[in-house]
């Protein structure tokens, strides 16, 4: 097997890190949607997965603040909705998000986090 083809049907480009860090979100297209807080199921420098009492229509941009023990200031992402499915009947949404117009110190911060829980292992 050659390593192209080890890598065959592997869409995912950054390392995938599970941690429960806090994040408020909002919609960024639909002020009525206020920021509301939610735990992340898992992260990487690409995106985030969360979970929320609403859905998101694919393709929506979102505005997320995430809290980490890294640094003391939250970090301002923006990402678009992957997908947002249904985890619990009515109650709970799972949303994939990919990032977009990450800033330096956001890249920073996302690079931290990846190296911190990769020494854990």
């Amino acid at each position: 097997m050659t390593s192209q083809d080890s890598h065959h049907g592997e869409r995912r480009q950054h390392v995938r890190i599970r941690r429960n860090y806090i994040i408020r979100f909002s919609d960024k297209n639909n002020p009525s949607v206020k920021f509301e807080i939610s735990q992340i199921e898992n992260i990487s420098k690409g995106g985030l997965c969360f979970t929320s009492t609403i859905p998101f229509i694919e393709k929506s941009d979102l505005l997320v603040e995430l809290r980490t023990p890294y640094i003391f200031d939250t970090i301002h992402l923006e990402g678009q909705v992957l997908e947002s499915k249904e985890k619990v009947k009515g109650l709970i949404f799972e949303n994939r998000l990919q990032f977009h117009d990450v800033t330096p110190q956001a890249a920073d911060i996302l690079d931290k986090i990846e190296k911190f829980n990769a020494s854990q292992r």
